[in-house]
Formats: C-alpha cells, sequence, structure tokens
C-alpha cells in the first residue's frame, strides 16, 4: 500500500461513517470524470458504423413496438 493510501485509510478511519462516506464520494470523483471523457470521445467519433447503422435501419423499419412489461419478464 502507497504512503498515499495509508495515509487516507487512517484519515477516513478516524471519520464518523457519513463523513468517511462524502470523502469516499468525492475520492471516486475523478473517476468518474474520466469515465465521462471516455464516452464523451466515443459520442464525438465520426467513424461510420455500417453494422449499427444496419441494424437500426431494419429495427426502426419493423415499426412501433409495445414497451417491455417488467410483470411478464
Amino acid at each position: 500500500m502507497t504512503t498515499v493510501a495509508k495515509e487516507l485509510v487512517e484519515i477516513v478511519g478516524a471519520l464518523p461513517e457519513d463523513k468517511a462516506r462524502e470523502l469516499v464520494d468525492l475520492a471516486r470523483f475523478p473517476q468518474q470524470q474520466s469515465g465521462d471523457r471516455e464516452w464523451e470521445r466515443i459520442i464525438a467519433d465520426k467513424r461510420g458504423y455500417p453494422k449499427l447503422d444496419k441494424f437500426v435501419t431494419e429495427a426502426l423499419r419493423e415499426g412501433p413496438v409495445a414497451p417491455l412489461d417488467p410483470a411478464k419478464l
């Protein structure tokens, strides 16, 4: 375990549960941002996806369908 990780464990261990949870949520924020950046990159990609385009076109041609009924799943 790194020195930074040990320091964080000590800090979190000394806090009340609700404050420790807030700190953990705050620590996850940069991790979530990197995931968001990856999605933005994927969405902004201008390359064509012929198989996906064909699938979507064929699915739309089938017309509207009834929404899924969770009770029937």
